[in-house]
Parts: C-alpha cells; sequence; structure tokens
C-alpha cells in the first residue's frame, strides 16, 4: 500500500487533527501549488475570520518549523493520505500546544529588539535560533557575532566583549574592538550567559542599563546598538536564589524568555533538519531512514542529530541514505 505525505494547514484554536476531514476540492484546489502560491494562501487566511483547512504537497513539509514561525495563528501538520482506498487516514504528528508556543515566541523576537533569553538543553538549537531571529529581524546584511562564555578565559572576557585602548596593559600596542563594537548595529549572542562571573554581570548590567560601554582602559563612552540574545541551559532563577546570577541582570536579559523545547518533544522538526542536514552533503533521505531517526530519544538533541546524518552519510553508498545507514551514538560503543 502507497502513501504520499501531504501538508495540512489548519486555522481553529487546538484542533483535532486526527478527526480532521476534508473533501475533495480540498485536496485537489492545493495539491500542486507552488510554494509561493503556498505563502500568498497562508497569508490570506492568517488575515481572515474564520477557520480553514488548505492541503499543500508534502515536499514543504520540511519548511514546517519556518512556516509555524511565520505564520503563529495557523496550525501545521504533515500527513499521509492511503492511495489506493482514497481515503482521508492520517499519520505523522502535529505541532503541540507547547511547541506553537515556542515558535509563537520566536516570531515576537523576530518583531522587536528587545532581549531575548533562550533556555534550552545543551544542543538543543539556541545558536540556530538565535539566527532565525537576526536573519528574519532584516538584519540578514548585518553582522551576527557570538561567544560562549564558557570557552573565554575569565580575565579575558572585559576586553574580549569591550575591547581596549592602547597602554590599558602590559603588550597592548594599539586600541582593540570588542565583540560589542564589531556588532555595530548587528546581533550579539551571548551563549552559555550563567557562566559568566559575578564582575563582569555588574558590567554587563551597566552596558544594558546605559546602552553604551567604555573599553578597557578607555574614558570615552561608546554606543551599543547591537541587538542582544542570551541563552543558557542553566536554572538562572536558582542560580540567583543562590546568590550565583544578579537579579538585576537577569531581570536584563529576560524580557522574552523563549524555552526551547527538547529536539524528542519536536518530533515536527526532525524531518525538516534532517533532509536540511542530508542536503548538505548532497544526499536524501529514503522513508526507512526518516522512520528510524524517528524512533531515537535523541539525548543529544540536535548536535547529536547533525553528528548521526554526517556519519550515514559517509557509509551510504547511493545518493539516498538507507535504513541500514542509520546508527546511532550509543550503538558505536555496545559490545559486539
Amino acid at each position: 500500500m502507497s502513501f504520499s505525505d501531504y501538508l495540512i494547514v489548519t486555522k481553529g484554536p487546538d484542533l483535532d487533527f486526527s478527526d480532521c476531514t476534508l473533501d475533495d476540492s480540498s485536496w485537489n484546489n492545493f495539491i500542486s501549488c507552488s510554494f509561493s502560491q503556498l505563502l500568498s494562501e497562508c497569508r490570506t487566511a492568517s488575515f481572515k475570520a474564520g477557520s480553514r483547512t488548505m492541503v499543500f504537497p508534502g515536499k514543504y513539509s520540511e519548511r514546517i518549523f519556518e512556516l509555524q514561525t511565520s505564520f503563529p495563528q495557523l496550525n501545521f501538520k504533515r500527513l499521509s493520505k492511503i492511495l489506493p482506498e482514497k481515503k482521508k487516514n492520517y499519520s505523522s504528528f502535529t505541532i503541540s500546544k507547547k511547541n506553537r508556543d515556542y515558535t509563537l515566541k520566536i516570531s515576537q523576537a523576530i518583531h522587536t529588539k528587545i532581549p531575548v533569553l533562550m533556555i534550552g538543553e545543551s544542543g538543543s538549537g539556541k545558536n540556530h535560533n538565535a539566527r532565525i531571529i537576526h536573519n528574519k529581524s532584516g538584519m540578514l546584511k548585518s553582522d551576527f557575532f557570538e561567544i560562549n562564555i564558557n570557552e573565554i578565559n575569565p580575565n579575558l572576557m572585559e576586553t574580549t566583549l569591550f575591547g581596549s585602548v592602547r597602554g590599558a596593559f602590559t603588550g597592548s600596542s594599539c586600541d582593540t574592538k570588542g565583540l560589542f563594537e564589531c556588532a555595530g548595529k548587528g546581533s550579539l549572542f551571548l551563549d552559555e550567559i550563567s557562566y559568566l562571573k559575578k564582575e563582569m554581570q555588574a558590567k554587563l548590567l551597566g552596558v544594558l542599563d546605559k546602552n553604551s560601554f567604555r573599553k578597557v582602559g578607555g574614558t570615552k563612552e561608546i554606543p551599543s546598538t547591537a541587538r542582544m540574545i542570551f541563552a543558557t541551559d542553566s536554572n538562572l532563577q536558582l542560580m540567583v536564589k543562590e546568590k550565583k546570577f544578579m537579579l538585576p541582570l537577569f531581570y536584563r536579559i529576560s524580557v522574552l524568555i523563549i524555552k526551547i523545547p527538547p529536539l524528542r518533544e519536536r518530533r515536527e522538526d526532525l524531518s525538516r533538519l534532517a533532509f536540511d542536514f542530508a542536503r548538505e552533503q548532497k544526499k536524501s533521505l529514503s522513508p526507512g531512514a526518516l522512520k528510524r531517526l524517528h524512533s531515537h530519544h535523541w539525548p543529544g538533541n540536535i548536535r547529536e542529530l547533525k553528528n548521526c546524518i554526517q556519519r550515514a552519510c559517509i557509509s551510504c553508498c547511493g545518493n539516498t541514505l538507507q535504513t541500514e545507514d542509520i546508527v546511532f551514538d550509543h550503538e558505536l560503543f555496545e559490545n559486539d
């Protein structure tokens, strides 16, 4: 029995897709449309009152996250229609309420320049989402700078962020730019913000309060115009209670909090990401390979998925990844 994937788009609060029924005209009107037509229909549905159901080619399911972010008022689901019996039988996954809230917050961040704090497990896609916010905020031509606080020597943190003037310390023969100055009117992404030492927390708070900074050894106030995005996999509220993180700084960086669900709770993203990673290696995925990917728990989140796809692309003999090409990390260390 053959299946064909479709992308179902509906408008309505928390619709139950399992009870969704479509007449033949719904299938025929949209199933052969282009992506530009899909975007046009979604825009129309977003602004018009009332409920609506639309069907689009399944190939656009790979962009379900992008679509959900752009049209948070709509619900997206990849479904399978059994062709021989012409039944409206559906299987796959929909975007859960938690994930719709997450994509809605991403959409809100795109349309504002207030500080954003992303919270999620390691490898859940905080960096990826920071770039989405930057690119879709009209800053695509502006610079995007990122830094993992945990990777920088604490003694060099102030210079790394704010730069220094000539003679500020031994060996300083010229002025240097820090990340705040380099970012300009672009975006500055500070990952693992929980690792910032208390002294630097106070200095960062001052920059966010005044929207300006001084280079190390300098006296001139330099305007800070960068869009600020922060991320952590730690519990900052608990760190505040334990006096490890400054409460005023927490308030400053958490104007908009985006909780990024782990990949195991974002099954609708898994297919899109898997196809994206395979496409980077000029490969595709067979239904069997995709099914095997969906059977895994993904404790390492997106980082683990990318590693798995890259490994599969190396072992794959053809242009399409097969079931046997997919090997999970824990299987590499199992005893024969």
